[in-house]
């Protein structure tokens, strides 16, 4: 094998020019408090006094893993293989030193420091050191952002994990926290006459200057191939290795041995197909809490051995169900019409499973599709209660997640109780009860009221000028809203999102009150006109809305009538769209203010 092993420092890697991104089949940022602990423990108590100054020593890492040369700044960035745990904790313990920085006035150390953070690309652009595709958009507006303009709270397992990764590393850098810690292997008097900024520095330091043996693969099945030499011996298995050596170790022999081989291997080319791929370990969880019971990632080994009979023909039949559910998977990661032979009745399906996956971000969906999906091809549900089923698990994440940003955590039990009673079912009926009592009810009780709806909900907001995570589900709102009026399932092609007063004039101006759908055509000849100059354009438009519109507008002004109508759009959508309770009286009202 042709690899190149160098050692390096964090400084050169970070300072290097290249980005480096956590391919999506990697396994998520995971390291518990004992980890972070660790880490942040090893570094402090690294530091030595000489001469009366704080100073850093040298740190082993051990070995990184990469796929490319980064000596040569390649104009794509270089996958990690092994490293991403290591790398993801250090972005995080910079960005909580950096504002550390910024909290006592030194501004300039704050962005010197953010600058391993954040590089510039040969046009002069800024660019994420480090791109991770399962923790967006949190680690890239949180973590990865000096300002922290966008305010989000964590809606999955991942996104708490670094946040309480963050949260500790900001409350062991204070002050008073990193002096304590420092007395109790320097001394007291050592430690007292150290100025809060020189330990900061320090740190900042240790880190930069810890080293690590650099390993760059050709490709992928190259560095595949160096990483499993490299954990061969010591390491101890992950469940997915254990569950997998127990299968061939039943199935070892003949036919048996054959299928096991042939069906492993065929469930990862599955998994590492389409646009976005899964890790084995994940998709086995989610099948997993999807048919057996929730548990957590630890202990999916040992329940497998307790609920599988040990012997060959169970292990055949868990195996090749393993494998279905796997094409399944595969069809709720990467929605596509061609899966459905493009058959028109499909398309509402398609469009609500990209926007679950991609627009709100949502993974724990996945555990109630795959069995909404087992009972389909059993053909033990109505085509009415699968859409219904579906349809309710994205309105309920549009307002829970993406307008609310509620924490999904809790929301796997609640999936996986439903899924397990749904795979049950052995007929029509009874699949209608479990989805009315174990989905539809539990979810409806976890509804936002409209007043926490509306009041997150006026403040989405649309830009063309900035890349923000607020434009993708904004975008999902009006093109939600259009169909409403236009009384259609699906969104336009053509539809482009318009400001009516343009961007321009100020910030409120971004607002979801002064947005809303043009043909992108039209949208492009009305330009940044006056309201009273667009008009002329929006006459030409086919869409309901707009109609409607400009039927109840003659002039269109900033100020109360853009915060207004954020109010009524909220109304519309909570009522209308989302379908909830709403006296008669009020849905007259509401249509009118459009």
């Amino acid at each position: 094998m042709n690899f190149k092993p160098d050692e390096k420092n964090i400084r050169s890697l970070l300072k290097s020019g290249c980005q480096f991104a956590i391919p999506r089949f990697q396994r998520e940022y995971s390291w518990e408090k004992k980890n972070y602990q660790e880490f942040f423990l090893d570094m402090i108590n690294n530091l030595k006094m000489s001469d009366g100054m704080i100073r850093d020593d040298q740190y082993f890492l051990g070995t990184m893993l990469f796929v490319g040369d980064f000596t040569e700044k390649p104009d794509k960035p270089i996958e990690v293989v092994d490293g991403q745990q290591r790398l993801t904790t250090i972005t995080i313990l910079f960005s909580v030193l950096s504002d550390r920085f910024r909290s006592i006035k030194e501004d300039i150390l704050s962005k010197q420091l953010f600058n391993y953070i954040m590089t510039t690309n040969d046009n002069g652009d800024k660019v994420r050191v480090l791109q991770s595709h399962s923790s967006y958009p949190y680690f890239y507006y949180f973590i990865q952002d000096r300002e922290k303009e966008i305010k989000r709270e964590p809606n999955s397992e991942e996104e708490i994990c670094i946040k309480d990764t963050y949260d500790y590393f900001w409350q062991q850098t204070s002050e008073d926290s990193l002096k304590r810690i420092l007395k109790k292997r320097i001394g007291d008097d050592d430690v007292k006459a150290l100025a809060y900024i020189d330990i900061l520095k320090a740190l900042r330091d240790q880190v930069l200057g810890c080293t690590f043996i650099s390993i760059a693969a050709a490709d992928k099945d190259q560095a595949n191939r160096i990483f499993a030499i490299l954990n061969a011996k010591g390491k101890r298995l992950a469940y997915i290795d254990l569950i997998k050596n127990k299968i061939f170790e039943i199935l070892r022999e003949g036919v048996s041995g054959t299928l096991a081989e042939d069906r492993w291997e065929g469930i990862k080319e599955i998994l590492n197909t389409g646009s976005e791929t899964v890790g084995l370990a994940t998709y086995y969880r989610h099948y997993w809490i999807s048919k057996y019971q929730r548990c957590n990632a630890s202990a999916l080994y040992d329940k497998f051995i307790s609920k599988i009979n040990k012997n060959e023909m169970a292990y055949r039949e868990f195996l090749e169900d393993l494998y279905s559910n796997a094409e399944n998977y595969m069809l709720i990661v990467n929605p596509r019409r061609e899966d459905y032979e493009n058959r028109k009745e499909y398309f509402w399906l398609v469009q609500s499973l990209k926007d679950m996956n991609e627009t709100f971000g949502v993974v724990q969906t996945r555990i109630a599709l795959l069995a909404l999906y087992d009972v389909k091809k059993r053909n033990i549900i109505s085509a009415e209660q699968f859409k219904k089923a579906v349809l309710m698990m994205e309105n309920f994440h549009f307002a829970f997640t993406a307008v609310c940003s509620q924490r999904t955590n809790n929301l796997e039990s609640l999936y996986s109780r439903f899924a397990i009673a749904l795979r049950k079912c052995t007929g029509k009926l009874e699949t209608s009860a479990v989805i009315c009592d174990k989905l539809i009810e539990p979810l409806n009780k976890l509804f936002p009221t409209y007043e926490v709806f509306s009041s997150h909900f006026k403040e989405l907001y649309y830009s063309t000028k900035k890349e923000n995570p607020v434009n993708v589900k904004t975008k999902y709102a009006i093109n939600k809203i259009n169909a409403y009026f236009s009384d259609k399932e699906l969104f336009e092609d053509d539809g482009s999102i318009e400001h009516i007063l343009p961007e321009t004039v100020d910030e409120q101006a971004l607002n979801i009150g002064n947005l809303i759908l043009l043909e992108g055509k039209i949208n492009n000849d009305a330009g940044n006109d006056s309201y009273a100059e667009k008009l002329q354009y929006y006459k030409k438009s086919k869409y309901s809305w707009v109609g409607k519109f400009i039927e109840n507008h003659e002039k269109w002004e900033k100020g109360d009538m853009i915060s207004k109508r954020a109010e009524e759009l909220a109304s519309i959508y909570y009522y209308l769209i989302l379908k909830r309770s709403l006296p008669s009286e009020k849905k007259k009202k509401i249509e009118t203010y459009v």
